[in-house]
């Protein structure tokens, strides 16, 4: 695996549901994280960077950590959860 998918969702609270935003393609981590808390740790970390850089709206964010092969379907699920961007966070 060399790179790792993060399809992002965002809520809209006036339609009470999530809505397709974004993906975001990071490289694989090396190590590969051993469990979904840590799985979960490297996403968020990946989109508090991306967040601020890119102008995203401060809201409720759901992301899917995703291995996909050649024609981008998806192979594996690594994590998936919910993340509050307020945002403040730096770059």
């Amino acid at each position: 695996m060399d790179t790792i998918a993060l399809e992002v969702r965002m809520w809209t609270p006036l339609r009470g549901r999530l809505h397709d935003f974004t993906t975001v393609v990071c490289d694989a981590p090396d190590p590969a994280p051993r469990d979904t808390d840590e799985w979960h740790r490297w996403a968020v970390a990946h989109l508090e960077e991306v967040a601020p850089r890119d102008g995203w709206q401060p809201g409720r964010y759901h992301y899917r950590a995703e291995i996909r092969d050649e024609a981008e379907r998806v192979e594996t699920v690594l994590s998936q959860d919910h993340w509050q961007y307020d945002g403040t966070m730096a770059p």
